[in-house]
């Protein structure tokens, strides 16, 4: 179910099976206004409706690296913001490319102080089978 959409870069998507949300990436060339509509203000109210503790991140299509600003508000809103709505578990499906990847490493350090934990996995059925997992 489509939850918010940024066209050509995101889809923010809940996952009825995994009681997950999960943003399908497809470019980082997003602005900071984009993100928080997107992910902080739609995807955090329908997370927060739907008792969601998980957040999948799929990167496997994505190509780029998000701006500086961008990665800063990560750092500092994002993960603050998850973590008081209830999210628990932060879920990374990483891409083929090694610049995307190195973003994705870089704003995933920031979870831990805000009590969150990283988990990678392979793809949306390894995420859903690892939440089935650890209930």
């Amino acid at each position: 179910m489509l939850v918010s959409e940024v066209p050509g870069k995101l889809r923010v998507e809940w996952n009825s099976e995994g009681n997950t949300i999960v943003d399908v990436w497809t470019k980082y060339s997003i602005t900071c206004e984009e993100f928080r509509e997107a992910v902080l203000k739609k995807g955090i109210a329908f997370a927060k409706a739907h008792g969601v503790r998980a957040w999948v991140m799929d990167a496997a299509q994505a190509k780029g690296a998000f701006s500086p600003d961008v990665q800063k508000m990560i750092e500092t809103e994002n993960f603050p913001t998850f973590a008081a709505a209830g999210i628990k578990y932060f879920m990374t499906i990483k891409s083929g490319s090694a610049i995307t990847n190195m973003s994705i490493d870089k704003y995933a350090a920031k979870l831990g102080p805000n009590g969150i934990q990283m988990v990678e996995v392979p793809d949306l059925k390894g995420a859903i089978a690892w939440l089935k997992a650890h209930p």
